[in-house]
């Protein structure tokens, strides 16, 4: 079977923009905002027993030594869980699925949504350079009740484990739900929340977006089967390559080339034949599969917008986008055409 790409999925258009915004604008005032797309396999979802925290060891020092100034990672932020709370009749349970409700902090510190993330904002502006085990505690409620669990982490992660207790408005179940997202297999802890303690970070930004699941709520209700014979359309090489990439666990050094090789075009290539490219093609009636396919990208450019804005106020800033590796090749497309934005090589940063 030919590559879907070399034929006819992203062939050239008779028509192109009449200015092309990718890389660099030249000149430009300052250095430009550097972004590593980490593309990575969803830890917390590898088979049982595959993947040890350990492991990362050497991908944390390579990141480290990228030193970004902003991680980002795939977890909707608290301002769009409340609004996909809102709307929860256009995009059905999506809030329930994706967002941790921040009621029992709300309560705990007796404020409204809003306020709390007033005072997120503010706290992080005038947060000390040396916080009390008090203050780290209270910013993390703090975080919580803003919606914003993956930064309570972050303040959890920095205590030390005696301190990890309900004081100071934490009440004994909100500890418990800390201690959980600050141990979590999740790649947004095990490398965003680890890698922001350890350069000294007080929050990581959440950039996922679910807004754009309205498109699947609208769309036919032959979508899924169609999606689904998508999926088992077979690709000739696939299995060989996701064989490849679950052999790189079980070392450190296995691990850093791993993402090495699901951050490679080949890699990202077979994904997008696997699945959004082969549901472009598909020739179906109505095109039921391409709603699909307007879902994905829709969601991948608020995606990118959310990672334009958090660093939005850092001009020339080293920005890492923690991502699931199916996002990867489009991250790096949509912030190509930012003005200002220079494309970071997984391989300049993960090298042996």
């Amino acid at each position: 079977m030919l590559s879907l790409l070399s034929a006819a999925v992203l062939n050239l258009q008779p028509a192109s923009p009449g200015i092309d915004f990718s890389g660099v604008q030249d000149p430009l005032g300052g250095e430009p905002t550097q972004a590593l797309v980490l593309g990575t396999a969803h830890l917390r979802q590898l088979p049982e027993g595959s993947f040890d925290p350990d492991d990362l060891s050497l991908v944390l020092d390579r990141l480290a030594a990228f030193a970004p100034d902003v991680i980002t990672i795939e977890a909707i932020n608290g301002r769009g869980c409340e609004a996909l709370r809102q709307y929860d009749a256009l995009h059905p349970g999506v809030a329930e699925r994706y967002c941790w409700d921040p009621a029992p902090a709300l309560e705990a510190l007796d404020i409204r949504f809003a306020d709390a993330v007033l005072s997120m904002e503010q706290t992080l502006a005038d947060f000390p350079n040396a916080p009390t085990v008090q203050q780290r505690r209270a910013f993390a409620l703090l975080f919580f009740a803003a919606g914003e669990p993956w930064s309570a982490a972050v303040q959890w992660a920095y205590l030390d484990e005696g301190d990890r207790i309900a004081a100071d408005a934490v009440t004994p179940e909100l500890a418990e739900v800390f201690d959980r997202f600050a141990s979590s297999l999740n790649e947004n802890n095990q490398i965003g929340v680890r890698l922001a303690v350890r350069l000294g970070h007080q929050r990581v930004h959440a950039m996922d977006d679910h807004s754009a699941d309205i498109i699947q709520h609208r769309a036919p209700d032959t979508l899924g089967p169609v999606i689904q014979s998508v999926w088992q359309t077979p690709i000739p090489g696939t299995d060989e390559m996701r064989a490849q990439a679950m052999g790189y666990l079980g070392s450190a050094e296995g691990m850093v080339a791993g993402y090495r090789f699901i951050n490679s075009p080949a890699y990202q290539q077979m994904t997008i034949e696997n699945d959004f490219g082969l549901a472009a093609a598909t020739a179906d009636e109505g095109a039921v599969a391409r709603h699909y396919v307007a879902w994905w990208q829709t969601r991948g450019l608020r995606m990118a917008a959310n990672v334009v804005e958090a660093a939005g106020n850092a001009p020339g800033a080293r920005v890492l986008i923690i991502t699931g590796s199916s996002h990867k090749a489009y991250f790096d497309a949509y912030l190509d055409q930012m003005q200002d934005w220079e494309l970071v090589s997984v391989n300049a940063v993960m090298h042996d």
